[in-house]
Order: C-alpha cells, then sequence, then structure tokens
C-alpha cells in the first residue's frame, strides 16, 4: 500500500461521474488522504487551477468540449507562471502505444487506463516523489539567482567586488563587480591572477605578493590595504578580505575575495589627521606663542604699578606693552586664519 500522510489537492478532469466514483474509491484504498474538485469544462479548469491550487492533476483524454492535450498545455502555462511542478497524469480508456508516448513527451507524468486503476496510487506517489524534487530544485536555483541579483546590487552601490580563485585547476573568476573596481566592462577578458598583479601599484606589488603566499602556505584568512592603477589610469586604495579553502591535507585549494574600493575613506582619514595636525599646531600656539608676550605684558604692567615720576621710564614701558600687544594680535590672527583651514 501506498502511504502518503498529508492532504492532497486532487483536481480530476473528467466528465463520467461513476469513472470519478472508481479513481477516488482506489485513492482510499491506497490510503491516500485527499480532498478533490471535478471539472469537465475548459473554463471551469483554469478556475481550478487558480483558486484550488491542486497538488496532482488526474486528466481523462476526451470529453465533449475538452481534451487532455489542451488540459496539460493550460497546467504548462500555470505552472510556469507560478515556478512550480504539479505532477499530471492521464486517466483514461484504451489509447495507442503512440499516443500515451505523445502525452508523456508533452509533458504529462505518467497514463494509467480506466481499467487498471489499482496503478494509480503508485503512480502519484512517484510522480509526487519527482515533483518534490523538481520544485526543490527550482527553489534553490530562484534563491541562488535572487541572492546573485542581491549581490550585484550590493557590490554595485558599494563600489564591491568578489573572486574565486581555483588553485588547482588554476582558474580564476571575477563577479562584475570586480571588473567595475578595476574599470572594466563585466567579463570583458579572461581573468587571471597575473592579469591582477598587472594593475596593482608597483609600489604595492611586493608587499601584496607576501601577504598572499603566506596565506597559501600557512594562513587561514587575510586583510590587506593596497593601491591600484585601473582602466582609466586612476590611482584607488582598496581593502581585500580573503579566505582560504584546504583540502583534507591540507593543502591550499581555493582562495575566496571580496575587494571595496576605500578610496573616499582613506581621503576622509586624510584630511581629519590634516585637521588634527592643524589643531595641535593651534594648541601649541596658544600654550607657547601666546603665553609669551602676555606674559611679557603682565610684568610691564607691574613695572607701570610699582613706577612714580620717570617719565622717560614710563614712555620705555609703554613702547614695550604696545609691541607686545602687536605680537599678541599677530599670533591670534594666525590662530584665526589655522581655524579657518579647518573649516574648509
Amino acid at each position: 500500500m501506498v502511504e502518503i500522510d498529508r492532504q492532497l489537492k486532487v483536481l480530476i478532469l473528467e466528465d463520467c461521474r461513476d469513472d470519478v466514483d472508481l479513481i477516488e474509491r482506489e485513492l482510499k484504498r491506497g490510503n491516500i488522504h485527499f480532498a478533490s474538485r471535478v471539472v469537465n469544462k475548459k473554463n471551469d479548469f483554469v478556475e481550478a487551477l487558480r483558486q484550488f491550487e491542486p497538488d496532482i492533476i488526474l486528466s481523462d483524454h476526451s470529453m465533449p468540449m475538452f481534451n487532455s492535450i489542451e488540459a496539460l498545455k493550460l497546467s504548462k502555462e500555470y505552472q510556469n507562471d507560478r515556478n512550480i511542478c504539479v505532477p499530471f497524469i492521464l486517466v483514461t480508456g484504451a489509447v495507442s502505444e503512440e499516443f500515451a508516448v505523445l502525452c508523456i513527451k508533452a509533458g504529462a507524468d505518467d497514463y494509467i487506463l480506466k481499467d487498471r486503476l489499482k496503478r494509480l496510487p503508485a503512480s502519484i506517489e512517484s510522480a509526487l516523489e519527482k515533483a518534490r524534487v523538481e520544485n526543490e530544485r527550482r527553489k534553490v536555483l530562484s534563491q541562488l539567482i535572487s541572492n546573485e541579483a542581491l549581490m550585484k546590487e550590493a557590490e554595485y552601490l558599494s563600489k564591491m567586488g568578489s573572486w574565486q580563485a581555483d588553485l588547482v585547476a588554476n582558474k580564476v573568476r571575477w563577479s562584475e563587480g570586480q571588473f567595475r573596481l578595476f574599470g572594466y566592462e563585466p567579463f570583458e577578458f579572461e581573468p587571471t591572477f597575473d592579469r591582477f598583479l598587472g594593475i596593482v601599484h608597483p609600489e604595492d606589488l611586493i608587499s601584496l605578493k607576501m601577504h598572499m603566499d603566506a596565506l597559501i602556505h600557512h594562513g587561514d584568512s587575510m586583510e590587506h590595504e593596497y593601491r591600484i592603477i585601473d582602466n582609466k589610469g586612476t590611482e584607488l586604495t582598496l581593502n581585500s578580505k580573503v579566505v582560504v579553502h584546504r583540502n583534507a591535507a591540507g593543502m591550499a585549494v581555493r582562495l575566496i575575495g571580496f575587494t571595496m574600493d576605500i578610496s573616499e575613506l582613506c581621503k576622509k582619514t586624510r584630511e581629519i589627521e590634516s585637521q588634527n595636525k592643524t589643531l595641535k599646531e593651534i594648541a601649541w600656539m596658544q600654550s607657547h606663542e601666546v603665553r609669551g608676550p602676555l606674559a611679557r605684558m603682565m610684568g610691564l604692567i607691574s613695572l607701570l604699578q610699582d613706577f612714580n615720576d620717570d617719565r622717560m621710564g614710563l614712555n620705555d614701558t609703554l613702547s614695550n606693552i604696545a609691541r607686545s600687544a602687536h605680537e599678541l594680535d599677530t599670533i591670534i590672527r594666525n590662530i584665526v586664519r589655522k581655524t579657518e583651514q579647518i573649516e574648509k
């Protein structure tokens, strides 16, 4: 006996009520739990596909205004629209071997003669298993396509690329984002490791090679920054994260890498470092240069406080105070100019 532990939605295309009863009785004898919907017209069949959403279709071949070939075609259109697989089994009277082969080629999963309905439960089980495998395949494929599309969008927005290197077959694969990162159109040429090294800035080439060699021989992963000269002659700074896969013997067999353009980040970092340098200069000016003339002014003011009647001494003291004031004014102006540099 065939054991199917869930309720199936069975769409039966049949114009003879007695034959419907025989089919349903055989399903029950096969311990198949099901809910059925019976139709015998094209419009009803199309509506049942959309609303009933059957798990399997059992179809007679010939009805007064409809037949299994038309039904099979409509079923395929429905499956393509939903990206699902729904088994279609022809259940009919005597047919020629040529017609049966034609139906199978057209997409039917099986055909059962009405005088041999005992084979129907086993045929349903086989068709459902085949459909389950196909639906899993479609689901995985759909997810891969969706993930790849998402990855392409992420790479484009973040100026990122990815790549793989098969160290055994000596094959390299770049993503679309990796090509764009290097200034090329996607898949413009067959990528190689030597081609990549030719893009790396000469001053960073030795360091990058050393890191890659160390990773391949005894590492698990690495992160490295280096510069490239892209196809348009622009110098870019990249951050690369690479993971190595090894076989059972510990030999490196595959590299997987993710590369990001961090040129703007490096530019901003340099600007911040420049501003920090300017701030330090301002702080030094405040703590050293400003305090010098200020200390002299305070000393001169103290002399004035002790001054009695020496008019010449007073004039000299005032001249020194004025000179110190001008020095302090110049320093303050310099501080203002430094501050303006930061604002720019």
